[in-house]
């Protein structure tokens, strides 16, 4: 199945420096998804919504074998705008095949990885071509922030808890407020020369796709940009049981990249595994030395406090009825992370399940 309408003309050279006088870049929105339903006309009308002119956007919807309205949504969207909507099939589903299918069939001078249970502010797609263009950066990125369509209490709390601070560490793509250069962008625009050098994604990866991407072209010399400017809203996991598997899928997949990739694993990303592994350390010694129980009592103190002020400075802001919810999101994606990296040391490189690892997992 393949859905085109006319190509886009063949690019010209993007301006690095000398904005102006320059052709403005033609722009390729790469989306893969699978049963995307109930969000992807939501996505689609963000794009459709976009200030940059809409004749230099195409939308590639890269599908990975879905079984819902997905596709119907986007044939349907594609009758009522002038962005052209391309439909690519992905017959292996997972989601590095998918975006190697978008990025390898794009025509822009610019390729936007996005995805289908997000939105897009109206001038997205303009303020990272004007970064692109002011900076001279190789890609662009910009502040997620985390939504939910569900006006009860829990997934608000999930989604006020994903943006704090103290929720995932303060990753600049979440809580940054400042214009800075950067190595793990969110929803990038990239000039298409970076697949050009550096090759695409890595297709055995389930996760941390992107991460691993970025890592290998900031370590090649290229320069990724960010600014709070640029925004879009993330519609995060609605329940406790599908954010634990998030990240606990997230922290697992991490784990596979050590030794294999460029900075596979930072420091931040220690943090909730060293915290899980010592609390579970000093239980035991405490069975038998009773010091060690009272280091435990102090570092679930400490870990106590930080999340209580953390989730009253989230109250004060939206209403204290999202504070347990909130503490709740602060264990679950913490302790998540934790034990899915624990686990991961154990699948990957005690059981030796690295090795056979040849493609992603389809999700």
């Amino acid at each position: 199945m393949s859905d085109e309408k006319p190509q886009l003309e063949a690019p010209e050279a993007l301006c690095d420096s000398e904005p102006h006088g320059c052709r403005r870049p033609l722009v390729s929105v790469i989306i893969p998804i699978r049963n995307e339903e109930k969000y992807l006309g939501k996505c689609l009308e963000s794009i459709g919504r976009q200030t940059y002119p809409h004749e230099l956007i195409e939308v590639l919807i890269v599908d990975g074998l879905s079984s819902d309205n997905s596709i119907p949504i986007a044939r349907a969207f594609a009758e009522t705008t002038k962005v052209r909507i391309r439909i690519l099939e992905n017959p292996k589903g997972n989601t590095p095949c998918g975006l190697n299918t978008g990025y390898k069939n794009a025509g822009g001078d610019v390729l936007i990885h996005f995805i289908g249970h997000a939105m897009m502010s109206e001038d997205f797609i303009e303020k990272e071509i004007e970064y692109l263009e002011s900076t001279g950066a190789d890609a662009v990125g910009g502040l997620i922030i985390s939504a939910c369509a569900d006006e009860k209490t829990v997934p608000q709390g999930i989604g006020y808890a994903l943006n704090s601070l103290f929720g995932l560490g303060g990753v600049t793509a979440r809580t940054g407020n400042k214009p800075r250069y950067i190595d793990n962008p969110s929803f990038a625009g990239y000039r298409r020369e970076l697949f050009d050098k550096f090759g695409y994604i890595d297709e055995r990866l389930t996760r941390n796709q992107d991460y691993e991407f970025n890592q290998r072209i900031t370590a090649g010399g290229a320069k990724i940009f960010f600014s709070p400017e640029i925004k879009s809203l993330y519609f995060n996991r609605p329940t406790y049981a599908s954010l634990w598997k998030e990240y606990f899928k997230a922290a697992k997949w991490r784990t596979f990249m050590i030794g294999r990739f460029v900075n596979a694993v930072r420091k931040r990303h220690l943090v909730p595994p060293l915290f899980i592994i010592s609390i579970l350390l000093l239980g035991v010694i405490g069975v038998f030395y009773a010091p060690a129980l009272y280091i435990l009592l102090g570092m679930l103190g400490i870990y106590s406090v930080v999340a209580v002020v953390s989730a009253l400075g989230i109250a004060f802001k939206y209403g204290f009825k999202y504070v347990p919810a909130v503490l709740l999101s602060y264990l679950v994606i913490h302790f998540g992370y934790g034990l899915g990296f624990a686990w991961g040391i154990i699948y990957f490189w005690i059981f030796g399940k690295a090795r056979r690892i040849h493609i992603a997992e389809i999700q």
